[in-house]
């Protein structure tokens, strides 16, 4: 899906050419992450029991007004191996790539001076992409779902330019499997995947 690989660089671009018309208008601030990710599946599912630790990269920017709520995206790229003994449960597939992208509404709590919590809330929309052995043609499945975090943000300067993000969040995935047993359907259509973050922000 190369529309979803160039979402968010046109999602960044936005929100930092909106903090620019704005910085005079309102007090809307903005800023940009860099993330490392590790995720895991959990539950009755295909990713939960045929694959292992996801972990890859990520990066993100949010515009935040003065009554501490705003908009944010996300974009991260994971990768995860096939269980060892469950190859013969995903056939001929090899690792899975796994790239989402969250849109979300976050409201932000600032109980000290150097250290706040963010709550969000949003949709996701994903691609899987995974070699086809012995040939090397790919397969690939996108749909989306929905995703909810907590983040702790800490600052790292006395100006609050420069901070570090450690986050939890969860999603909920739907692929859109069909399949007249409906045990089977459930197993490859439906997916519940937690993921923590570690990020550097920088503030604008």
């Amino acid at each position: 899906m190369k529309n979803l690989l160039i979402l968010p660089f046109i999602l960044l671009s936005i929100i930092i050419s909106a903090q620019k018309r704005n910085k005079n208008a309102l007090d809307i601030t903005s800023n940009i992450e860099a993330q490392f990710v590790l995720s895991k599946a959990f539950g009755n599912n295909s990713l939960a029991k045929n694959y292992g630790v996801f972990y890859g990269f990520g990066f993100g920017g949010q515009l935040l007004t003065p009554i501490n709520w705003g908009i944010g995206a996300d974009y991260t790229f994971q990768h995860a191996d096939v269980k060892p003994g469950r190859q013969n449960y995903v056939g001929n597939l090899g690792a899975m790539n796994l790239s989402t992208l969250d849109v979300y509404l976050l409201h932000k709590n600032k109980p000290g001076e150097d250290f706040y919590f963010e709550k969000s809330i949003g949709f996701s929309f994903y691609s899987m992409k995974s070699n086809l052995y012995p040939s090397k043609d790919k397969y690939s499945e996108g749909k989306g779902g929905i995703n909810a975090g907590l983040k702790g943000i800490f600052n790292l300067d006395r100006e609050e330019k420069q901070q570090f993000a450690l986050g939890i969040k969860g999603h909920y995935y739907l692929a859109g499997v069909n399949n007249e047993n409906t045990d089977i359907e459930r197993f490859y259509n439906k997916s519940f995947i937690v993921g923590l973050t570690f990020g550097y922000r920088y503030n604008f």
